[in-house]
């Protein structure tokens, strides 16, 4: 009898579940993907990072107080609160010296305070918060939490009152020139896209809050453009779905590359060819 190792086929890998960021990371360049998802390779954490998950949370717990106790010092109390909490577990070297911690402190307490002349959070209600999307579209299973959904009243240019559904993400980073900024609604447009799959109903607009600036970033959406996403997302996870089996993972250079933890040690492209992007 022939030894059982030598008939057991060893299946390739599938491609199991999906998030906005990782297909963002396919379409900047498939071999980041490979670094981040397949790979699972640990990079350091940044200043940037910490801030980006510390603001979050603060601003999850901020829509979580009464209307009235949605005020700047209150964003602060919450900011320090939830940094006690992360710091250990996930940012516990993060900082060589308490000076170092406390200027980063008071830089992130700067971009909260921005975030106030931008919107006033006493005004409306939250219909949700940090929404858990896992969803099946077709034979793809798509994954994420979207920070906020709410329902705003505008006036029409006809002068009567029309409810507007919003979607909106917040960044810590700073926001891209307007040129670029359609490219930066890419995982909102999926999140859209989720939403109407599993509530029935398109959201009206799509909302990007960078708070260093501050800087906001709007874009009414369509059923056409949901449907234009659902086939860029079947597109891309045929594409990753290929790329596990044949373990082709192209690189693309571009002037992302220059905040590429992978650049300078691991990717192949830069090894071979250091030379600056055009």
């Amino acid at each position: 009898m022939a030894n059982d190792a030598t008939n057991t086929a060893v299946s390739p890998p599938k491609l199991t579940s999906l998030s906005p960021s990782r297909a963002s990371d396919f379409k900047t360049c498939p071999q980041l993907y490979k670094f981040k998802s397949i790979d699972k390779i640990p990079t350091v954490p940044t200043i940037y990072q910490a801030r980006g998950t510390t603001a979050h949370l603060a601003l999850e717990r901020l829509f979580q107080l009464p209307a009235r106790e949605r005020t700047p010092d209150r964003l602060y109390e919450l900011f320090r609160a939830a940094w006690m909490e992360l710091k250990p577990q996930e940012y516990p070297d993060l900082f060589t010296s308490v000076d170092d911690e406390r200027a980063w402190g008071v830089e992130s307490l700067g971009l909260l305070a921005s975030y106030f002349t931008v919107e006033d959070p006493t005004s409306f209600e939250p219909l949700e918060l940090e929404m858990d999307l896992t969803v099946a579209v077709n034979d793809m299973t798509i994954r994420g939490i979207l920070d906020r959904m709410e329902t705003i009243t505008e006036t029409t240019p006809e002068g009567s009152p029309r409810d507007v559904l919003v979607i909106t993400d917040y960044k810590t980073g700073k926001a891209p020139p307007q040129q670029y900024a359609n490219k930066a609604f890419f995982a909102l447009k999926i999140y859209a896209l989720l939403i109407r799959i599993t509530r029935g109903f398109t959201p009206d607009r799509l909302r990007l809050l960078y708070l260093n600036g501050p800087t906001e970033y709007t874009m009414d959406i369509t059923d056409e453009q949901l449907d234009a996403m659902e086939r860029q997302l079947e597109a891309l996870w045929t594409a990753i779905d290929r790329a596990i089996t044949t373990g082709r993972w192209p690189a693309k250079k571009s002037r992302l590359c220059d905040w590429c933890d992978f650049k300078a040690e691991l990717c192949p492209v830069w090894q071979d060819d250091p030379e600056e992007t055009s």
